[in-house]
């Protein structure tokens, strides 16, 4: 009888609620983008419209248990139905004046409401007042109907009980004391092992609805809505965002080279190293590289100390004292110094005008160190020395 009047009632709610879905369907499709307004009034009828149900189911159980008190009770019976009947009559009463007042402060002043038409939203506002209208007239007959069960008898002989206050966990998992488990045991029996008709877990109950609340909003967000971003969209968005955090970090690393990650640069990091030559380095080894009186010939393949990009850069960085040759880490940034190595490099095989004499030893690069790429590095030289 329990379940047959649970699953009445929420047909019957559901059906007197159809005229609101229909109206949040037709709102729905008249829009092509997402209405938080809409999702929400509809998740709130929804919602109340469970509240209604299981307060119903609650107010059948009370009405059962009235009724077997008062076949007990058949000399006050009377009385109390009487004083029921007119208290219902009473809550009955200002429901409908609630819902009247209600309703007549609906009156639509403009348009549109919150991207809705505004018979739409004030059908859905409707609706959630009537809703809550019908709870509180529910939980006032729940309360009615809970002081004419737990009322004493007048023959009833008072018998003194020791205060047992149930917890507020107790409450809300809607358990059962052991002494009325008898109330709730079912018909199975397993080997002599009994159940119980016990309440679901709340946290679970409500958890499962709330998870079809968020997948329906999820479904119309991301798909019907078609206001997020789909997964194609998503992955693009990532991918650039990684290629911002790599620009972002090669130009910040652009400096953090050294004489055994140097490599040869490109031809617009030669022109840089060629400013920078022409107005520091001339005054030893002349304009094109030549050699003079103080400094050697850059342009042979004769060195001092070593060719290739790795040992130039050396030279450059921690210079050869005993040469006359200074250290320029403290007046070139690391990027300046690859620039001036790469165009060192760059004069191998150039004719100067007056090229100075042949001075160290002939070094001869190996064959896959002559790639110019600037992502592979020249391998250091044989020997731990350096170019002028």
């Amino acid at each position: 009888m329990r379940k047959y009047f649970n699953k009445h009632t929420l047909l019957s709610a559901v059906v007197a609620l159809s005229p609101t879905m229909v109206f949040g369907a037709d709102a729905a499709a008249g829009g092509s983008t997402f209405n938080p307004v809409l999702i929400g009034l509809l998740t709130l009828i929804i919602v109340l419209l469970f509240v209604i149900g299981m307060m119903g189911s609650t107010i059948v159980q009370l009405g059962y248990a009235y009724r077997n008190k008062m076949r007990k009770e058949r000399s006050n019976n009377s009385g109390a139905v009487k004083t029921l009947l007119l208290l219902l009559a009473a809550s009955t009463l200002s429901f409908s004046a609630m819902a009247q007042d209600a309703v007549e402060a609906a009156a639509p002043k403009v348009t549109s409401i919150g991207g809705l038409p505004v018979v739409e939203f004030y059908v859905l506002i409707s609706t959630v007042i009537l809703e809550l209208l019908i709870i509180m007239t529910l939980i006032l007959i729940t309360n009615i109907l809970i002081k004419a069960i737990t009322q004493k008898s007048i023959d009833e002989v008072y018998v003194p009980k020791a205060a047992h206050k149930v917890s507020f966990w107790d409450k809300f998992n809607n358990a059962v004391e052991i002494e009325k488990e008898q109330d709730i045991l079912l018909d199975h029996n397993y080997d002599g092992i009994e159940e119980l008709d016990n309440s679901l877990p709340p946290w679970w109950k409500y958890g499962f609805y709330l998870t079809i609340v968020i997948g329906v909003i999820y479904l119309w967000y991301y798909h019907a809505g078609g206001n997020g971003p789909s997964q194609v969209e998503e992955y693009q968005a990532e991918v650039k965002r990684g290629e911002e955090q790599v620009a972002a970090y090669l130009a910040k690393s652009a400096n953090n080279v050294d004489e055994n990650s140097v490599v040869m640069l490109d031809a617009a990091g030669i022109a840089e190293g060629q400013n920078l030559f022409s107005k520091n380095c001339i005054a030893c080894h002349a304009a094109d590289g030549g050699g003079n009186a103080v400094g050697p010939n850059l342009t042979d393949q004769y060195w001092l100390h070593g060719g290739g990009v790795q040992n130039i850069f050396k030279s450059i960085k921690y210079g050869w004292k005993d040469k006359g040759m200074k250290s320029w880490k403290d007046d070139f940034s690391p990027r300046q110094i690859a620039e001036l190595a790469s165009f060192v490099w760059s004069l191998q095989g150039t004719t100067p005008a007056a090229p100075k004499p042949k001075q160290g030893e002939l070094y001869i690069e190996a064959e896959d160190n002559n790639n110019t790429d600037s992502t592979q590095a020249d391998k250091p030289a044989d020997k731990e020395v350096a170019a002028e």
